[in-house]
Formats: C-alpha cells, sequence, structure tokens
C-alpha cells in the first residue's frame, strides 16, 4: 500500500503543484521581483559573482530610458554565432531589457570579459529554434521571451559599481562606470 502511495500519489501532488505554481505565474510574472532587485542582485553585483571568473552569470551595463542613469543587472547570457541570447522571463514587462531595446546597444560583462552589444531583438521562447522541444515548450507556456543582441567588440576589462551605498538604498539606481574611465582617473593622478 505505501508503494502505492509513494508512486501515485507524490506525482499527483507535486503535478497539481506545478499546474498551480504556472498558473500563479501567468496571472501575475513580477511575483518576486521586488526580493530578486533589493537583495539578489544587489549582493551578487556587490560580492563580484556576476561577471567575474568562470561565473555562468553576467553583469548588463545598461542606460535607463527615463532617467539616462547607468545601470547593472545580473543576467544568464548564452553565447550565440554572432553575439548572446538573454532569456528575459518577464518578456516586455522587464524593465531592463525594456532600456536596451530603447537605447538600442549595452555592454555584458562575462569571465573577465567586456563585450559591445547592439541591435536587441525579442524573441519567444517557443522561436528559438536550437532550444530543444520540450524546452521550448515550457518556456513558451510560461510567456518567456529571448533578447538577441550582436557582438560588434569585445576586450579584457571589468564594470565596477562606483557607490556601493546607492545600491543599499535603491539597487535599480546603481551607477557603473567603465573600468576605462576609472584607470584614465587613476592615470591623472
Amino acid at each position: 500500500m505505501r508503494r502505492i502511495v509513494i508512486f501515485v500519489a507524490f506525482p499527483a501532488v507535486g503535478g497539481a503543484a506545478l499546474v498551480a505554481a504556472v498558473g500563479l505565474w501567468r496571472r501575475n510574472p513580477r511575483i518576486g521581483t521586488a526580493f530578486v532587485n533589493s537583495v539578489v542582485n544587489p549582493a551578487l553585483l556587490r560580492r563580484g559573482l556576476a561577471g567575474y571568473g568562470r561565473s555562468e552569470i553576467g553583469t548588463l551595463e545598461h542606460v535607463g530610458r527615463k532617467s539616462g542613469a547607468r545601470r547593472l543587472t545580473p543576467v544568464h547570457p548564452e553565447p550565440t554565432p554572432d553575439g548572446f541570447r538573454i532569456i528575459v522571463p518577464l518578456g516586455m514587462r522587464s524593465e531592463w531589457a525594456r532600456n536596451v531595446i530603447a537605447a538600442g546597444h549595452c555592454r555584458l560583462l562575462l569571465h573577465d570579459q567586456v563585450f559591445d552589444l547592439d541591435e536587441p531583438a525579442m524573441i519567444d521562447a517557443a522561436e528559438a529554434q536550437d532550444l530543444p522541444w520540450p524546452l521550448r515548450h515550457v518556456l513558451g507556456t510560461l510567456g518567456f521571451q529571448y533578447l538577441h543582441l550582436r557582438t560588434f567588440a569585445s576586450q579584457p576589462g571589468c564594470i565596477e559599481v562606483a557607490d556601493v551605498d546607492a545600491l543599499d538604498a535603491d539597487p535599480s539606481s546603481a551607477e557603473a562606470v567603465s573600468a576605462v574611465k576609472r584607470d584614465e582617473a587613476m592615470a591623472l593622478r
């Protein structure tokens, strides 16, 4: 009897929980974004876990479309033949993705290399032909999209957070400066 419960009841309950979670996500995809934006992203940036060394998480530097301020966002880029694609779970409701599309360019720090990217294009995950069909189907059902970016230049370097206190106060308004500008300022001293 216990074996029947283990092999039938647990998967049924797990499946029902998964269906409920997908339904909740489809109704309100911004669930959890406040926590990620105020706790997780600043911690990744402050500790240097995004973009450096062997980390699969990169740091995307983009410009706010309303404020004009530089912003840093940890992302998970995947290399493509001509650049990168980045999964965007919120699709066009994602502020950073809208900033990149509005500006038409951004910079990505990944594996201690800075990539200058342009030609942003948002596509549905279901249209990404190089993904396995089951993954395309699940991501498409959830409404995920990919932001495709073309690489036009790359160089070794880093992107630094200019003011760590700004991250604590408001993680979305962290100013960023390039390593080149920092090195120029150091050379003038």
